[in-house]
């Protein structure tokens, strides 16, 4: 069972988080959809100066009922189907108003009342009366009332409101109410605890909306953004999980691949991005492994056609020519002693050489020297033991050398071998001289001995094609460079330059 690692970097946390931040930010979204507007609305109303709200509140209602008003109304009548409701409307946005009363054309009371109808209901009619009557009582006393009054029995009264600040620190405000022909025939009398603006009474500003939208959520609209948040959680954590989950397998699966092991598969069967993706890497590792199988079956046939080419061209020669010898001695032996041992002597010289091109197709085929020391100390020891079995003399010269890839190591190497190699078996040189130079962004190697050389035009033969072949293989598969110059009274000089940084493909 795979450990979760808590770790809030990784890729099942940060999807875990981003689903959290998105489901909040959208049920935040949400909810301020559904309550700014109505937020809005009461902020708007609230925004009104008390003068507009009697303005508003009374002229609506007591010109709708206007016309229905009889020439001597009923006082008790008019205030419960006007005056009444009319007080209830005006206080429920000005709680301040104290009285109000309806005043005809000759500066009559038509009807007056200082309660609401849950007061009327709670104190009772009669007490409700007494407190309206002892109200208009206290009013008219005042010579702000008496003014108002003189007023609206004129032959032109105001039309516009008119508010007197009494000496208690009441505001009494008369609101003419017009008819259709633009004359006040009804005035409104209220009376307001407090002094009356004429001005809006605030601006809305951005803490006015947030604290209503914090009053307006409290507690249903936290429930619903807490709750849509821990779904979205939940959801967030279950999807990275099956997310991580496949991501796991894709994983472990490219670390098999990465050690070789192209037989493991990643199983998932789904038909989203993901599972294309398992599907091409699935179908990547299969091209893989078999290239990896063609690349290794070309090597295989590549080396025993090396080593066909080696044993015929050097062991199956000396070994015919030894068997020519001893059938000599054979034939020679009663005969003529003396030549019969100068060819014993010959047989064995051959059958010497044979030997040691076996021990040199042994150490071409087991290049451990190279895996146990690093290029320089390789090729010193190469050289030092190949000068030694051939019996040609062998200069080595080798430069700092900076660091080298492994695989221009063993280019290096193996072009060295094969070249000292073919040196021993046809150029019968006494002499050779290596040198391995670096300049210029490229290591240089360079094989010149004293043989008798041959003629390029014919170095594509079997005696010398396949090692050339091999040689030049090697060095132009690093992007480099590989030449031959030979004649044969100077010997031959081959040159190898490869590049320390490889070229980039071309797109």
């Amino acid at each position: 069972m795979r450990v979760m690692h808590w770790c809030v970097g990784n890729l099942f946390w940060r999807l875990t988080l981003t689903y959290l931040f998105a489901t909040f930010v959208a049920a935040l979204v949400t909810e301020c959809s559904i309550t700014l507007p109505p937020v809005l609305r009461d902020l708007q109303q609230a925004n009104v100066s008390p003068l507009e709200v009697l303005e508003k509140q009374g002229g609506a209602r007591v010109s709708a009922t206007r016309d229905s008003i009889p020439a001597n109304p009923d006082e008790e009548a008019l205030r419960d189907a006007l005056v009444l409701p009319l007080f209830d409307d005006i206080h429920q946005d000005e709680p301040r108003l104290t009285f109000i009363a309806l005043i005809d054309h000759n500066g009559h009371i038509l009807a007056s009342t200082s309660c609401s109808r849950s007061q009327l209901l709670s104190l009772g009619t009669g007490k409700c009366t007494q407190q309206a009557q002892h109200k208009l009582t206290q009013l008219q006393t005042y010579q702000a009332t008496q003014q108002i009054l003189r007023d609206v029995s004129t032959s032109y009264p105001s039309t516009n409101p008119i508010i007197h600040r009494l000496p208690t620190g009441e505001s009494l405000v008369s609101i003419p109410i017009q008819n259709a022909n633009k004359q006040a025939t009804i005035n409104l009398l209220a009376d307001i605890d407090g002094s009356l603006s004429t001005q809006n009474t605030h601006t809305i500003s951005p803490g006015m909306v947030i604290s209503s939208l914090w009053n307006y959520w409290q507690p249903a609209g936290f429930y619903f953004i807490f709750l849509a948040s821990a779904l979205g959680t939940v959801a967030g954590m279950l999807i990275s999980h099956n997310l991580t989950h496949r991501l796991h397998h894709i994983t472990l699966a490219s670390q098999e691949w990465s050690k070789g092991e192209f037989q493991n598969i990643i199983h998932d069967k789904t038909h989203d991005e993901l599972g294309q993706l398992s599907k091409t890497l699935n179908t990547m590792a299969g091209q893989l492994r078999l290239l990896l199988l063609t690349r290794k079956q070309l090597a295989i046939i590549e080396e025993r056609t090396r080593l066909k080419r080696d044993l015929h061209d050097a062991v199956k020669q000396h070994l015919f020519a030894v068997q020519m010898q001893l059938s000599t001695v054979r034939v020679l032996f009663q005969k003529d002693a003396a030549s019969s041992y100068r060819h014993l002597i010959e047989a064995e010289k051959g059958a010497l050489q044979a030997q040691q091109e076996l021990a040199t197709l042994i150490e071409a085929l087991h290049p451990v020297a190279l895996t146990e020391n690093n290029l320089v100390v390789a090729l010193q020891e190469f050289c030092h033991t190949w000068s030694e079995r051939t019996r040609i003399a062998a200069s080595v010269h080798i430069e700092q050398l900076p660091p080298l890839s492994t695989e221009i190591e063993l280019a290096i190497f193996r072009v060295a071998q094969e070249a000292l190699s073919n040196i021993a078996r046809h150029s019968g040189a006494r002499n050779v001289t290596l040198k391995l130079l670096s300049a210029s962004g490229e290591i240089t190697l360079n094989i010149t001995d004293d043989g008798h050389g041959f003629h390029l035009a014919t170095a594509h033969t079997r005696k010398h094609g396949i090692g050339l072949q091999s040689m030049r293989g090697r060095i132009e598969a690093l992007d480099g460079l590989f030449t031959i110059e030979s004649a044969t009274c100077h010997g031959t000089s081959i040159t190898a330059c490869i590049p320390l940084a490889r070229k980039k493909e071309e797109k």
